[in-house]
Formats: structure tokens, C-alpha cells, sequence
């Protein structure tokens, strides 16, 4: 009975860290989504600003 109350602590403490890992994985893939985004946006407004200067070109 004692062993497993001392292994309890670093039990909880994996899992806590398990979560962590968890929420920071989560995290990474929707900052990943955004730049995605924000590329698509930057490039869009590269393609239209392009776009405006040829049709001012002679």
C-alpha cells in the first residue's frame, strides 16, 4: 500500500504533464491554421496589388 501511495504523486504529475503537452500540441496546430491563413490573406492582397500595377504599366 505504501509503494503505490508513493508512486501516486509522479503518477499525477505524468498526467499533469501529459495535459500540458496536450493543450501546447493543440495550441501549435491552430497557431499553424493561422498563419496558413494569414498567407493566404498576404498573398491574396500580393496578387491584387500586382494586379493594379500592371494595368497602370504603358
Amino acid at each position: 500500500m505504501n509503494d503505490s501511495d508513493s508512486s501516486h504523486p509522479e503518477t499525477s504529475e505524468m498526467t499533469d504533464d501529459q495535459r500540458e503537452l496536450r493543450r501546447c500540441k493543440q495550441e501549435i496546430a491552430r497557431l499553424k491554421q493561422l498563419v496558413v491563413k494569414l498567407s493566404e490573406i498576404v498573398l491574396r492582397n500580393v496578387v491584387k496589388s500586382e494586379g493594379g500595377r500592371q494595368s497602370e504599366r504603358p
